[in-house]
C-alpha cells in the first residue's frame, strides 16, 4: 500500500468518525432537549397536584367554618328564646304586681 492510499484511507477515517461524532452531538442535544421538556411537563403535574390538594383544603376549611358558624348562629338563637321568654315572664309578672299595687 503506498502513502497515497494510507493517507486517503486515513481521511475516510477520519471523516466518517467527525460524521459519527457530529451524529452523536446533535442525538445529545435532542436528547437533552427532550429531558428538559419531560422535567418540565412533570414539574407541571406536580404543580398541578399540589393545587388540587391545596384548593381541596381550602374547600374543607371553608365548609368547615360555615358549618360552625352555622352551629354559632343555631345555639345563639336557642340561648336567646329561652332568655326571650323569661323576661316575657318577668315583664307579665311586674306588670301583674303593678296593676295590683295600684289597684288595677
Amino acid at each position: 500500500m503506498t502513502l497515497w492510499h494510507e493517507i486517503e484511507d486515513l481521511q475516510k477515517k477520519k471523516a466518517e468518525l467527525e460524521f459519527q461524532l457530529r451524529s452523536l452531538e446533535e442525538k445529545e442535544k435532542t436528547l437533552e432537549e427532550r429531558a428538559r421538556l419531560l422535567e418540565e411537563k412533570l414539574a407541571i403535574k406536580e404543580l398541578e397536584q399540589k393545587l388540587k390538594l391545596k384548593t381541596e383544603s381550602v374547600e374543607k376549611l371553608e365548609s368547615r367554618i360555615n358549618e360552625l358558624e352555622q352551629r354559632l348562629n343555631m345555639s345563639a338563637e336557642i340561648v336567646a328564646v329561652p332568655g326571650q321568654e323569661r323576661a316575657s315572664a318577668q315583664q307579665s309578672e311586674n306588670s301583674y304586681n303593678l296593676r295590683k299595687l295600684f289597684g288595677e
